[in-house]
């Protein structure tokens, strides 16, 4: 009992830091995007050639019903007169990976919580299925999700991802203000995600004392554990109810910054 009293007070207070983590991993899907790849590397060469080669290098036959439906997406997205018509965004578009990633992340907190939902299911999914137990032996995320190609995932999952990108990135150009969830609502979507991490765990106190240990030193951690840590958070989060999961999911979102 006393074990899972001190385990439940470090989860306490480091899980602004779990749910952090657990979002800033699903950001860098969107840094690795082959859309985002594409929208840049085709203002400056003829698309076609562009989309095909750099499927081929992604392990994707451009003439495959994927290779068809990802380039479907992309011209989708490359032809939205709404992302298109602004000039900001189009600009963002054309810079660094950091910028075009971050314009994603902007979107992100405006898309409706199915949205949003879909999005992170989505992740987990990805990190449950495409991805070994200890990340490939690697602790650096980047690194990790780097070793995952389009080609290994399915058609459905595929149309899914694109379909919630194209959303964040068309979002992204609204200037319309966000409302803020009160600190009241905050406390109660923490002390939520708090007890859905303990009921992911099982309350079994090794577990417990695994996850808490990873909590403190998560940089420190082994690559299991900070693979096996980065599910149990992403799983505890999508079990949790609404309203309190989708403020957990816009307050990660928001503290990364939103800056229009």
């Amino acid at each position: 009992m006393k074990a899972l009293l001190v385990a439940g007070w470090l989860i306490a207070s480091a899980t602004a830091l779990h749910v952090h983590a657990a979002i800033r991993y699903d950001e860098l899907w969107f840094n690795k995007s082959m859309l985002l790849d594409y929208a840049a590397a085709s203002a400056t060469a003829p698309r076609q050639s562009v989309y095909d080669s750099l499927l081929v290098a992604d392990g994707v036959d451009p003439q495959s019903g994927k290779g068809q439906l990802i380039i479907a997406w992309i011209r989708r997205i490359n032809d939205d007169p709404v992302i298109l018509g602004n000039p900001h965004s189009t600009s963002r578009l054309l810079l660094n990976s950091s910028a075009r990633a971050r314009q994603v992340t902007e979107g992100l907190e405006r898309v409706s919580p199915g949205l949003r939902l879909q999005y992170v299911a989505l992740i987990s999914k990805f990190l449950d299925t495409l991805v070994p137990p200890d990340c490939f032996g690697s602790n650096d995320m980047t690194a990790v999700i780097n070793r995952i190609s389009l080609s290994a995932m399915s058609e459905a999952d595929i149309d899914g991802y694109f379909h919630v990108l194209h959303a964040a990135l068309h979002a992204s150009v609204s200037a319309a203000s966000l409302d803020s969830p009160s600190p009241e609502q905050y406390s109660r979507a923490e002390e939520r995600l708090k007890l859905s991490i303990l009921q992911e765990l099982g309350y079994v106190p090794a577990d417990v004392a695994r996850y808490s240990a990873y909590a403190t030193n998560p940089r420190g951690a082994a690559p299991a554990d900070a693979c096996w840590a980065m599910r149990v958070t992403l799983h505890a989060i999508l079990a949790m109810p609404e309203p309190e999961r989708d403020i957990v999911l816009r307050k990660t979102v928001r503290s990364q910054g939103v800056t229009r």
